[in-house]
């Protein structure tokens, strides 16, 4: 098995641990009434560290490797409402907050736009083209990539912070490279 896929089946179990532990609360099962997605997580400047600075594919692969700091992708559509529960609890967490803008920059991506064109690889492709090349099959998913755009690895699913923080810091500290991710929590390391 590859660090890749190792990663990919660890992060789809951390998901589903995280359903669990919402199943348990009835009243996290309900979506946030919400407007849009990128409505909830405003862009920010560098100067506000209080909130997640969102950008266009092309302008975070840049800003990425210009600042050499790791990517999430975030692929959405208008509809999902644990897209919108992600914003709404999630994105606004402050360890979150915190950790996400130490380590990554962050690109949204509408996987239904077929308006808004990105470039990958060289080629111009739509959003909804862009998902497909990654594979993407529910939503909210989490594409982790390297300051270079190379893919790391898949996060499928709302994830609550205390799920996320862990992905953020074994991510954007370079700890995937070493160790797995089990590993990487039975060390402590996960802990906000």
């Amino acid at each position: 098995m590859t660090k890749v896929t190792k990663f990919s089946i660890l992060l789809v179990l951390i998901a589903c641990y995280g359903a669990a532990a919402l199943a348990s609360d009835p009243a996290a099962t309900k979506p946030a009434k919400s407007a849009d997605k990128v409505a909830l997580v405003r862009t920010v400047s560098a100067e506000s560290p209080r909130e997640i600075q969102w950008l266009a594919f092309d302008a975070g692969l840049s800003k990425a490797k210009a600042e050499k700091k790791a990517v999430v992708i975030d692929f959405y559509t208008n509809w999902c409402g644990w897209c919108k529960r992600m914003d709404a609890t999630t994105f606004h967490d402050s360890t979150v907050i915190a950790t996400f803008n130490k380590n990554f920059v962050g690109i949204r991506v509408n996987a239904e736009d077929t308006l808004a064109f990105v470039t990958h690889e060289g080629e111009r492709m739509t959003q909804r083209q862009l998902s497909r090349v990654f594979a993407v099959s529910g939503f909210p998913t989490y594409w982790f990539l390297d300051s270079d755009g190379k893919k790391i690895g898949p996060a499928p699913g709302y994830k609550a912070a205390e799920a996320f923080v862990p992905l953020l810091k074994y991510v954007g500290e370079g700890h995937y490279k070493s160790m797995s991710y089990d590993a990487f929590v039975k060390k402590g390391n996960g802990k906000g």
